[in-house]
């Protein structure tokens, strides 16, 4: 808990870091922070941390768009409080403002290779606005799965996934945005969309099961794989059987890549039943 004493303190430093720092281009916010005395494990609270962010951002918000050096500074250059102060900074201002951040955020995080960070930004800054315009964002972040970055579909899948769960009217409209990647699909594509049919089940099993219904008599070695791949243990007999049935389909095939992935479902589907 910081005392009021202390929270003064910290407004007054944080007005005087934008008044005279930043205009001089002297963006080490930590001088702000760093002389709250208090340390956990030798450093400093992240209370104090996301307070001083969110005093900063409260000030600098309504002309947020003049300070992208400062914010490339921060995610690149301090670390992770630094981090830690950008996702709270992009909390509020992209709220007001997110076509133009999300575009900037789109390009920070294209190269980063830390999950954790990513996931923090998107959770801060991107989670909120789903609230209001859930489809839109949809459509933004599935256009980001274009980006090679491992990292970030991993994260932006999870991020469907929290999205399906809070709101399961979604999830059929995230399925055929993810869908229809399958047709001109990239090295992510399998990956990517074997990861989302497994959310699907454990949220929509009928779902799920419409999919592999849908595609039974397909001869496309990409969908047959990512088909083949997202096997999940499945204790409805009747679900078990269908499923079987269509990879012992796939399993005749000519095609190589076909019968691989059939074969390997099959091994999976046996394993998981038990069987």
């Amino acid at each position: 808990m910081i005392s009021l004493d202390w929270k003064e303190r910290l407004k007054l430093d944080t007005a005087d870091f934008i008044t005279r720092k930043i205009p001089q281009g002297d963006y080490d916010i930590d001088i702000v922070y760093n002389a709250y005395p208090k340390r956990i494990d030798n450093k400093i609270p992240s209370e104090v941390i996301v307070f001083v962010a969110k005093t900063l951002a409260g000030k600098i918000a309504r002309n947020a768009d003049k300070y992208l050096d400062f914010y490339d500074y921060l995610w690149h250059k301090k670390g992770e409080n630094g981090r830690l102060v950008f996702a709270y900074l992009m909390q509020k201002i992209t709220k007001r403002n997110p076509e133009f951040f999300l575009d900037y955020l789109k390009k920070i995080l294209a190269s980063c290779d830390e999950i954790t960070d990513i996931n923090l930004v998107l959770n801060k800054a991107v989670v909120p606005l789903f609230k209001k315009e859930g489809k839109k964002y949809i459509d933004i972040l599935f256009n980001w799965l274009q980006i090679d970055n491992q990292h970030l579909h991993k994260s932006i899948i999870n991020l469907f996934t929290k999205i399906a769960k809070n709101n399961p009217s979604l999830l059929k409209y995230i399925f055929k945005k993810m869908e229809q990647g399958w047709i001109y699909p990239n090295e992510h594509t399998i990956r990517d969309n074997t990861h989302f049919l497994k959310t699907i089940y454990k949220i929509d099993p009928q779902l799920y099961f419409s999919i592999y219904d849908n595609y039974k008599g397909s001869r496309n070695p990409v969908f047959v794989e990512i088909l083949s791949h997202a096997l999940l243990p499945i204790s409805e007999q009747e679900g078990y059987d269908k499923l079987k049935s269509y990879l012992e389909n796939w399993h005749k095939s000519g095609n190589v890549r076909i019968k691989k992935a059939a074969a390997s479902g099959l091994k999976a589907l046996k394993k998981k039943k038990g069987k």
